[in-house]
């Protein structure tokens, strides 16, 4: 949904279970936007843009690339699942420790 981003702001619970009805039934999944990208194709979207994809039935894994951009004084939430190796692309990360950043390979 181009534009979601602007007007939902941060949303919690959006696993696609359904859990969070206010939301689905705002942007029915038959209303979306449909992006259809070859193989090698690049998405870039705010994460905060209401996104998501059939189940993938295939034998193939389906693969993804998170990068997620944040001033060097952010603080990563604690319950967030994605990793997080506190890379820097300029400037300084305020919050990584030796230990933080010694384990990436």
């Amino acid at each position: 949904y181009p534009g979601s981003h602007k007007q939902l702001g941060r949303t919690g619970g959006m696993i696609g279970d359904g859990a969070n009805a206010e939301v689905t039934d705002r942007y029915p999944i038959e209303n979306a936007t449909v992006l259809e990208a070859e193989p090698g194709d690049v998405l870039f979207f705010s994460y905060f843009t209401l996104h998501g994809s059939m189940p993938n039935y295939s034998s193939k894994t389906r693969k993804s690339v998170l990068v997620q951009m944040h001033a060097g004084d952010d603080e990563i939430e604690a319950e967030n699942s994605h990793t997080n190796v506190q890379l820097v692309l300029r400037g300084w990360n305020h919050l990584a420790t030796r230990s933080s950043v010694g384990g990436i390979r």
